[in-house]
């Protein structure tokens, strides 16, 4: 084996960002001539630590099911089971060269484990998981967290499941940190796709910025030639978001907004569409409670070609997490559309004089300016 991709997910079980850049990596690699393969988590554990033989669109996949529930809760980040499955398997196969991807659902170590059998290591941060117990750098009831990792910033925010004492969590944050810094550090090269994930991520971690590559993440052309009309007067203006559709992507914030806005506008003016799975069905069930009697159409699980066949004049992309990067830009810019964008992170930085920029969670901000991209042609034009 050429490459070796370690991820959290891949399709076709789960759909999104990390999944389309891993399916594109290893096509182009596989193109090349190298026999690049994927080794990729799944939400579905089995009673023992099983990898399951797969081909996907004609890659090997090597699918892990770990043993327990609840995987993702950053206490459950190593697994000794896994640990020696994954080695096992790198002892078996030798790839000359490991891409980490993620931790979650696999082993927290995985860095390690790879180093341990002196193969390089190209390590991409798609996320602030390394820098964040919860995950998604989101305090409960708040708007993105830049603080830095520490037992004084996480330690009445860090996930519990409540029969833990304050010393065995603060220990819990602390080993963490430490296993998150050692693996960024045994890494060969380390990448990220905007500066703002390094400065984070590198603060957080005690990484010297000049570790850190900033590498945007390539994206191969999802609709070819297609470029989509701007809105006509008279004719329902369609506004859609998509991706996958979890809280921390400013979903119920979108409803609010849309709602306040059909509210001020006259039946049959606007639609809606949303497009991708549901993390949760009790989120779609909030979801689509949210949204009664409100002209927006929920798609779930979808193909490139349904988002241009659904012509939409603009994205929402209404984020209350700091995102690293956001795909769903360039497929905006390759249609052609202006979007609105959370004014943080990666979005707001990468959508430049493209977009309008909404305050985080603030709903009745974002239906401003989704009524102005309404009345004002000019606008929609000039972005």
């Amino acid at each position: 084996m050429d490459v070796l991709h370690l991820t959290h997910q891949y399709a076709p079980e789960t759909r999104g960002g990390v999944e389309s850049y891993v399916t594109e990596l290893v096509a182009e690699q596989r193109a090349a001539g190298l026999d690049a393969q994927v080794l990729t988590g799944t939400h579905q554990p089995r009673a023992r630590v099983t990898l399951e033989a797969l081909e996907v669109a004609g890659v090997p996949v090597h699918r892990l099911h770990r043993d327990d529930l609840f995987f993702d809760h950053h206490v459950k980040g190593w697994h000794p089971g896994v640990e020696r499955v994954l080695d096992e398997f790198l002892a078996r196969t030798r790839p000359r060269l490991v891409h980490v991807h993620q931790w979650i659902r696999l082993t927290s170590n995985v860095v390690e484990l790879v180093k341990r059998r002196g193969l390089p290591v190209v390590l991409t941060l798609h996320d602030y998981y390394s820098s964040c117990p919860r995950a998604f750098r989101m305090r409960p009831g708040a708007s993105a967290c830049l603080r830095q990792l520490s037992v004084e910033s996480c330690l009445d925010c860090v996930p519990r499941y409540g029969h833990e004492s304050e010393a065995e969590l603060a220990e819990g944050i602390g080993l963490f940190r430490d296993q998150m810094a050692a693996e960024l550090g045994q890494a060969d090269v380390l990448l990220v796709a905007v500066s703002s994930t390094a400065e984070i991520v590198g603060a957080s971690l005690g990484i010297a910025r000049e570790r850190f590559h900033v590498l945007p993440l390539g994206h191969r052309e999802s609709f070819g030639a297609v470029r989509l009309a701007p809105p006509v007067a008279g004719a329902p203006f369609r506004f859609a978001y998509w991706g996958s559709v979890g809280r921390h992507k400013g979903i119920t914030v979108l409803i609010e907004a849309f709602r306040r806005l059909c509210a001020a506008a006259p039946a049959g003016a606007l639609e809606l569409h949303v497009l991708g799975g549901f993390e949760r069905p009790e989120f779609e069930a909030e979801l689509r409670a949210l949204a009664q009697g409100l002209p927006l159409h929920f798609h779930g699980p979808f193909r490139s070609g349904e988002l241009p066949a659904l012509a939409p004049h603009a994205g929402v992309f209404p984020s209350t997490c700091l995102e690293t990067c956001g795909l769903v830009l360039d497929e905006c810019f390759e249609l052609g559309l202006p979007c609105i964008v959370s004014d943080h992170g990666a979005l707001a930085a990468r959508a430049g004089p493209a977009a309008l920029r909404a305050r985080p969670g603030d709903a009745a901000h974002l239906a401003e300016l989704m009524a102005r991209l309404v009345a004002e042609p000019a606008t929609w034009h000039a972005l």
